[in-house]
Protein backbone atom coordinates (compact mmCIF):
# COMPACT_ATOMS: atom_id res chain seq x y z
CA UNK A 1 0.00 0.00 0.00
CA UNK A 2 2.81 2.40 0.87
CA UNK A 3 4.57 1.81 -2.43
CA UNK A 4 1.29 2.27 -4.31
CA UNK A 5 0.64 5.67 -2.72
CA UNK A 6 4.27 6.63 -3.24
CA UNK A 7 3.89 5.99 -6.98
CA UNK A 8 0.67 8.01 -7.00
CA UNK A 9 2.59 10.97 -5.56
CA UNK A 10 5.89 10.56 -7.38
CA UNK A 11 4.44 10.63 -10.91
CA UNK A 12 2.60 13.96 -10.53
CA UNK A 13 5.57 15.37 -8.60
CA UNK A 14 7.88 14.77 -11.57
CA UNK A 15 5.29 16.32 -13.89
CA UNK A 16 4.84 19.41 -11.73
CA UNK A 17 8.60 19.77 -11.27
CA UNK A 18 9.27 19.71 -15.01
CA UNK A 19 6.42 22.10 -15.76
CA UNK A 20 7.23 24.63 -13.05
CA UNK A 21 10.96 24.47 -13.82
CA UNK A 22 10.26 25.23 -17.47
CA UNK A 23 8.10 28.21 -16.57
CA UNK A 24 10.67 29.58 -14.12
CA UNK A 25 13.56 29.14 -16.55
CA UNK A 26 11.67 31.02 -19.25
CA UNK A 27 11.24 33.90 -16.81
CA UNK A 28 14.85 33.85 -15.65
CA UNK A 29 16.21 33.57 -19.20
CA UNK A 30 14.69 36.98 -19.92
CA UNK A 31 17.78 38.33 -18.17
CA UNK A 32 19.78 37.33 -21.23
CA UNK A 33 17.17 37.95 -23.91
CA UNK A 34 18.92 41.17 -24.97
CA UNK A 35 22.13 39.23 -25.48
CA UNK A 36 20.38 36.49 -27.44
CA UNK A 37 18.00 38.51 -29.61
CA UNK A 38 19.83 41.79 -30.04
CA UNK A 39 23.46 40.76 -29.77
CA UNK A 40 23.43 37.66 -31.94
CA UNK A 41 24.53 35.02 -29.46
CA UNK A 42 23.94 31.40 -30.42
CA UNK A 43 21.21 29.05 -29.23
CA UNK A 44 23.92 26.86 -27.71
CA UNK A 45 25.03 29.75 -25.51
CA UNK A 46 21.43 30.29 -24.36
CA UNK A 47 21.06 26.61 -23.46
CA UNK A 48 24.34 26.62 -21.55
CA UNK A 49 23.34 29.71 -19.56
CA UNK A 50 19.88 28.27 -18.87
CA UNK A 51 21.35 24.99 -17.61
CA UNK A 52 23.31 26.93 -14.98
CA UNK A 53 20.03 28.27 -13.55
CA UNK A 54 18.36 24.87 -13.17
CA UNK A 55 19.74 24.05 -9.66
CA UNK A 56 18.44 27.33 -8.27
CA UNK A 57 15.05 26.76 -9.85
CA UNK A 58 14.83 23.22 -8.50
CA UNK A 59 15.60 24.28 -4.93
CA UNK A 60 12.54 26.54 -4.96
CA UNK A 61 10.25 24.32 -7.02
CA UNK A 62 10.68 20.89 -5.41
CA UNK A 63 8.74 21.68 -2.18
CA UNK A 64 5.94 23.29 -4.21
CA UNK A 65 5.85 20.33 -6.61
CA UNK A 66 5.59 17.95 -3.66
CA UNK A 67 2.71 19.96 -2.23
CA UNK A 68 0.83 19.91 -5.55
CA UNK A 69 1.56 16.20 -6.06
CA UNK A 70 0.29 15.20 -2.61
CA UNK A 71 -2.89 17.21 -3.15
CA UNK A 72 -3.42 15.70 -6.58
CA UNK A 73 -2.67 12.10 -5.50
CA UNK A 74 -5.00 12.10 -2.50
CA UNK A 75 -7.70 13.92 -4.46
CA UNK A 76 -7.60 11.21 -7.11
CA UNK A 77 -7.72 8.48 -4.46
CA UNK A 78 -10.69 10.22 -2.85
CA UNK A 79 -12.44 10.80 -6.18
CA UNK A 80 -12.08 7.13 -7.12
CA UNK A 81 -13.38 6.12 -3.65
CA UNK A 82 -10.12 4.32 -2.91
CA UNK A 83 -9.86 6.15 0.40
CA UNK A 84 -13.17 4.60 1.45
CA UNK A 85 -11.87 1.13 0.57
CA UNK A 86 -8.73 1.81 2.57
CA UNK A 87 -10.82 2.98 5.51
CA UNK A 88 -12.83 -0.24 5.40
CA UNK A 89 -9.53 -2.15 5.48
CA UNK A 90 -8.53 -0.38 8.70
CA UNK A 91 -5.68 1.66 7.24
CA UNK A 92 -4.79 4.68 9.39
CA UNK A 93 -4.07 8.20 8.23
CA UNK A 94 -0.51 7.90 9.48
CA UNK A 95 0.14 5.01 7.12
CA UNK A 96 -1.33 7.00 4.24
CA UNK A 97 0.85 10.04 4.82
CA UNK A 98 4.01 8.01 5.35
CA UNK A 99 4.97 8.08 1.60
CA UNK A 100 4.43 11.86 1.54
CA UNK A 101 6.63 12.30 4.61
CA UNK A 102 9.34 10.07 3.14
CA UNK A 103 9.35 12.04 -0.10
CA UNK A 104 9.43 15.27 1.92
CA UNK A 105 12.57 14.10 3.69
CA UNK A 106 14.18 13.25 0.35
CA UNK A 107 13.25 16.69 -1.01
CA UNK A 108 14.74 18.28 2.11
CA UNK A 109 18.07 16.51 1.57
CA UNK A 110 18.13 17.39 -2.14
CA UNK A 111 17.24 20.99 -1.38
CA UNK A 112 19.98 21.26 1.24
CA UNK A 113 22.60 19.91 -1.18
CA UNK A 114 21.42 22.32 -3.87
CA UNK A 115 21.38 25.35 -1.58
CA UNK A 116 24.74 24.69 0.07
CA UNK A 117 26.82 23.99 -3.03
CA UNK A 118 25.15 23.38 -6.41
CA UNK A 119 22.96 26.49 -6.66
CA UNK A 120 25.66 29.06 -5.77
CA UNK A 121 28.09 27.29 -8.10
CA UNK A 122 25.61 27.47 -10.98
CA UNK A 123 24.64 31.08 -10.30
CA UNK A 124 28.27 32.16 -9.99
CA UNK A 125 29.13 30.46 -13.27
CA UNK A 126 26.06 32.04 -14.91
CA UNK A 127 27.02 35.58 -13.89
CA UNK A 128 30.66 35.01 -14.83
CA UNK A 129 29.56 33.88 -18.28
CA UNK A 130 27.25 36.87 -18.69
CA UNK A 131 30.01 39.23 -17.55
CA UNK A 132 32.39 37.67 -20.03
CA UNK A 133 29.84 37.88 -22.83
CA UNK A 134 29.10 41.50 -22.05
CA UNK A 135 32.83 42.16 -22.19
CA UNK A 136 33.13 40.60 -25.65
CA UNK A 137 32.92 43.58 -27.97
CA UNK A 138 32.64 41.56 -31.16
CA UNK A 139 29.73 39.48 -29.85
CA UNK A 140 27.85 42.18 -27.96
CA UNK A 141 28.44 45.77 -29.00
CA UNK A 142 29.16 45.92 -32.72
CA UNK A 143 25.95 45.07 -34.53
CA UNK A 144 25.06 45.49 -38.17
CA UNK A 145 23.59 48.90 -38.96
CA UNK A 146 23.66 50.20 -35.37
CA UNK A 147 25.46 53.06 -33.66
CA UNK A 148 26.94 51.73 -30.42
CA UNK A 149 29.04 53.26 -27.64
CA UNK A 150 31.36 50.57 -26.25
CA UNK A 151 33.35 53.19 -24.31
CA UNK A 152 32.11 56.55 -23.08
CA UNK A 153 32.88 59.17 -25.73
CA UNK A 154 33.49 56.59 -28.48
CA UNK A 155 30.76 55.85 -31.03
CA UNK A 156 31.12 53.07 -33.60
CA UNK A 157 28.99 52.18 -36.63
CA UNK A 158 29.42 48.99 -38.65
CA UNK A 159 27.45 48.43 -41.84
CA UNK A 160 28.01 44.68 -41.89
CA UNK A 161 29.80 42.04 -39.86
CA UNK A 162 30.70 38.80 -41.61
CA UNK A 163 30.67 35.41 -39.96
CA UNK A 164 34.45 35.26 -39.77
CA UNK A 165 34.43 38.44 -37.66
CA UNK A 166 35.47 40.87 -40.40
CA UNK A 167 33.80 44.29 -40.27
CA UNK A 168 32.70 46.26 -43.34
CA UNK A 169 31.72 49.91 -43.69
CA UNK A 170 33.17 51.24 -40.41
CA UNK A 171 32.58 54.70 -38.98
CA UNK A 172 34.23 55.74 -35.69
CA UNK A 173 33.66 59.00 -33.84
CA UNK A 174 36.14 59.49 -30.99
CA UNK A 175 35.35 62.31 -28.54
CA UNK A 176 37.14 60.93 -25.50
CA UNK A 177 39.38 63.99 -25.35
CA UNK A 178 37.68 67.24 -24.39
CA UNK A 179 39.75 69.42 -26.76
CA UNK A 180 39.43 67.49 -30.00
CA UNK A 181 37.22 65.09 -31.96
CA UNK A 182 38.35 62.42 -34.39
CA UNK A 183 36.27 60.84 -37.14
CA UNK A 184 37.52 57.74 -38.93
CA UNK A 185 36.03 55.80 -41.82
CA UNK A 186 37.30 52.55 -43.28
CA UNK A 187 36.18 50.02 -45.87
CA UNK A 188 36.79 47.08 -43.58
CA UNK A 189 38.45 46.08 -40.34
CA UNK A 190 38.99 43.46 -37.67
CA UNK A 191 38.83 43.44 -33.86
CA UNK A 192 42.09 42.63 -32.04
CA UNK A 193 41.47 41.67 -28.37
CA UNK A 194 44.57 42.27 -26.27
CA UNK A 195 44.65 41.71 -22.50
CA UNK A 196 42.07 43.84 -20.72
CA UNK A 197 41.49 46.08 -23.75
CA UNK A 198 40.41 45.81 -27.38
CA UNK A 199 41.88 47.31 -30.54
CA UNK A 200 40.40 47.54 -34.00
CA UNK A 201 42.40 47.30 -37.21
CA UNK A 202 41.05 49.68 -39.88
CA UNK A 203 41.90 49.02 -43.53
CA UNK A 204 41.65 51.50 -46.45
CA UNK A 205 40.19 54.55 -44.81
CA UNK A 206 40.75 58.08 -43.63
CA UNK A 207 41.13 59.97 -40.36
CA UNK A 208 39.78 63.47 -39.80
CA UNK A 209 40.74 65.37 -36.65
CA UNK A 210 39.43 68.76 -35.53
CA UNK A 211 40.40 70.87 -32.53
CA UNK A 212 37.22 72.07 -30.85
CA UNK A 213 38.62 75.36 -29.44
CA UNK A 214 40.79 76.55 -32.36
CA UNK A 215 38.84 75.06 -35.26
CA UNK A 216 42.00 73.63 -36.83
CA UNK A 217 41.76 70.27 -38.50
CA UNK A 218 43.79 67.59 -40.25
CA UNK A 219 43.09 64.86 -42.76
CA UNK A 220 44.92 61.58 -43.17
CA UNK A 221 44.39 58.69 -45.57
CA UNK A 222 45.67 55.30 -44.53
CA UNK A 223 45.83 51.72 -45.64
CA UNK A 224 46.10 50.31 -42.12
CA UNK A 225 45.37 51.99 -38.83
CA UNK A 226 45.03 50.53 -35.32
CA UNK A 227 42.60 52.23 -32.93
CA UNK A 228 42.74 51.39 -29.22
CA UNK A 229 39.31 51.13 -27.59
CA UNK A 230 40.84 50.74 -24.13
CA UNK A 231 39.45 48.62 -21.32
CA UNK A 232 35.70 48.16 -20.96
CA UNK A 233 33.13 45.72 -19.65
CA UNK A 234 32.86 44.09 -16.26
CA UNK A 235 35.70 41.84 -15.31
CA UNK A 236 34.35 38.65 -13.71
CA UNK A 237 37.25 38.24 -11.33
CA UNK A 238 37.01 41.84 -10.06
CA UNK A 239 33.31 42.06 -9.35
CA UNK A 240 31.73 41.69 -5.93
CA UNK A 241 30.00 38.35 -5.44
CA UNK A 242 26.32 38.73 -4.63
CA UNK A 243 24.87 36.71 -1.73
CA UNK A 244 23.16 34.22 -4.03
CA UNK A 245 26.48 33.36 -5.71
CA UNK A 246 28.37 32.60 -2.52
CA UNK A 247 28.96 29.26 -0.90
CA UNK A 248 27.79 28.86 2.67
CA UNK A 249 31.27 29.41 4.13
CA UNK A 250 31.54 32.70 2.22
CA UNK A 251 28.30 33.96 3.75
CA UNK A 252 29.49 33.53 7.32
CA UNK A 253 31.94 35.76 9.24
CA UNK A 254 34.74 36.66 9.53
CA UNK A 255 34.81 38.87 6.41
CA UNK A 256 38.01 40.13 4.81
CA UNK A 257 36.45 42.51 2.30
CA UNK A 258 35.19 45.88 3.65
CA UNK A 259 32.22 45.61 1.31
CA UNK A 260 31.37 42.26 2.88
CA UNK A 261 31.48 43.89 6.30
CA UNK A 262 28.99 46.52 5.13
CA UNK A 263 26.68 43.81 3.77
CA UNK A 264 27.09 41.44 6.74
CA UNK A 265 23.37 41.45 7.59
CA UNK A 266 22.42 40.66 4.02
CA UNK A 267 24.94 37.82 3.85
CA UNK A 268 23.80 36.29 7.15
CA UNK A 269 20.16 36.51 6.06
CA UNK A 270 21.02 34.64 2.89
CA UNK A 271 22.78 31.94 4.93
CA UNK A 272 19.74 31.41 7.20
CA UNK A 273 17.38 31.46 4.23
CA UNK A 274 19.43 28.87 2.38
CA UNK A 275 19.56 26.51 5.37
CA UNK A 276 15.88 26.86 6.28
CA UNK A 277 14.33 26.72 2.79
CA UNK A 278 14.49 22.88 2.49
CA UNK A 279 12.57 22.54 5.79
CA UNK A 280 9.39 23.80 4.11
CA UNK A 281 8.97 20.51 2.21
CA UNK A 282 7.66 18.68 5.29
CA UNK A 283 4.95 21.16 6.40
CA UNK A 284 3.83 21.63 2.79
CA UNK A 285 3.37 17.88 2.35
CA UNK A 286 1.47 17.62 5.65
CA UNK A 287 -0.76 20.61 4.86
CA UNK A 288 -1.63 19.07 1.49
CA UNK A 289 -2.56 15.81 3.24
CA UNK A 290 -4.72 17.71 5.73
CA UNK A 291 -6.83 19.07 2.91
CA UNK A 292 -8.12 15.64 1.91
CA UNK A 293 -7.49 13.27 4.83
CA UNK A 294 -8.93 15.26 7.72
CA UNK A 295 -12.57 15.69 8.61
CA UNK A 296 -15.63 13.72 7.58
CA UNK A 297 -16.34 12.25 4.17
CA UNK A 298 -18.27 15.04 2.47
CA UNK A 299 -17.79 16.37 -1.02
CA UNK A 300 -18.47 19.95 -0.03
CA UNK A 301 -16.24 19.67 3.01
CA UNK A 302 -13.40 18.11 1.02
CA UNK A 303 -13.46 20.90 -1.57
CA UNK A 304 -13.40 23.56 1.14
CA UNK A 305 -10.57 21.88 3.05
CA UNK A 306 -8.57 21.36 -0.14
CA UNK A 307 -8.99 25.05 -1.04
CA UNK A 308 -7.99 26.05 2.49
CA UNK A 309 -4.92 23.82 2.32
CA UNK A 310 -3.92 25.50 -0.94
CA UNK A 311 -4.24 28.95 0.63
CA UNK A 312 -2.25 27.89 3.70
CA UNK A 313 0.49 26.33 1.56
CA UNK A 314 0.77 29.50 -0.52
CA UNK A 315 0.81 31.60 2.62
CA UNK A 316 3.61 29.50 4.07
CA UNK A 317 5.80 30.06 1.02
CA UNK A 318 5.05 33.77 0.89
CA UNK A 319 5.78 33.99 4.60
CA UNK A 320 9.36 32.94 3.89
CA UNK A 321 9.80 35.99 1.67
CA UNK A 322 8.34 38.22 4.34
CA UNK A 323 10.68 36.81 6.97
CA UNK A 324 13.69 37.62 4.78
CA UNK A 325 12.70 41.27 4.75
CA UNK A 326 12.11 41.30 8.50
CA UNK A 327 15.45 39.66 9.30
CA UNK A 328 17.29 42.08 7.00
CA UNK A 329 16.09 44.93 9.18
CA UNK A 330 16.19 43.02 12.50
CA UNK A 331 18.87 40.28 12.45
CA UNK A 332 17.90 39.08 15.95
CA UNK A 333 14.70 37.61 14.44
CA UNK A 334 16.64 35.11 12.29
CA UNK A 335 15.16 32.11 14.23
CA UNK A 336 11.85 32.89 12.49
CA UNK A 337 13.31 31.23 9.39
CA UNK A 338 13.24 27.89 11.25
CA UNK A 339 10.22 28.44 13.49
CA UNK A 340 7.77 29.02 10.63
CA UNK A 341 8.20 25.62 8.90
CA UNK A 342 8.32 23.92 12.31
CA UNK A 343 5.07 25.61 13.34
CA UNK A 344 3.44 24.64 10.04
CA UNK A 345 4.37 20.98 10.52
CA UNK A 346 3.13 20.93 14.13
CA UNK A 347 -0.22 22.50 13.22
CA UNK A 348 -0.71 20.05 10.34
CA UNK A 349 0.06 17.08 12.58
CA UNK A 350 -2.35 18.41 15.19
CA UNK A 351 -5.12 18.62 12.60
CA UNK A 352 -4.45 15.06 11.48
CA UNK A 353 -4.15 13.74 15.03
CA UNK A 354 -7.88 13.10 15.67
CA UNK A 355 -8.13 11.12 12.46
CA UNK A 356 -6.48 7.97 13.74
CA UNK A 357 -8.51 6.20 11.05
CA UNK A 358 -10.04 7.44 7.92
CA UNK A 359 -13.78 8.07 8.18
CA UNK A 360 -15.52 4.83 7.38
CA UNK A 361 -18.01 4.38 4.56
CA UNK A 362 -21.34 6.00 5.22
CA UNK A 363 -24.71 4.36 4.56
CA UNK A 364 -26.01 4.62 1.01
CA UNK A 365 -28.88 6.90 1.99
CA UNK A 366 -26.61 9.25 3.94
CA UNK A 367 -24.15 9.38 1.05
CA UNK A 368 -26.94 10.17 -1.37
CA UNK A 369 -28.16 12.89 0.98
CA UNK A 370 -24.65 14.33 1.18
CA UNK A 371 -24.29 14.27 -2.59
CA UNK A 372 -27.68 15.92 -3.02
CA UNK A 373 -26.77 18.60 -0.50
CA UNK A 374 -23.57 19.41 -2.38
Amino acid sequence: MTSYIRRQILGPMIFFTLGLTGVMLVGQSLRTVDLIVNKGLSLQTLLELTALLIPGALSMILPVSLFCAVMFAFYRLWQDSELIVMAASGISVWKLIRPAVELALVVMLIGLALNVYVTPLGLRSFRNEVAEIRGDLAAVFLQDGEFTEPVQGLTVYVRERSRNGELHGILVYDARRADRAVTMMAERGMLLPEGDGTKILLVNGNRQESELFTGKGSYLSFQRYVLDFGSFGDQADARWLKPGERFLTELLPPYDNPRDEAAATQLMTEAHKRLSAPLYALPLALIAACGLLSGEYSRRGKYLRAALAGVLGLGLRLGELGIAGIVNSTPALAPLFYLMPLAGAIVALYVLRPAVRLPGPVPAGAEAEAVGAS
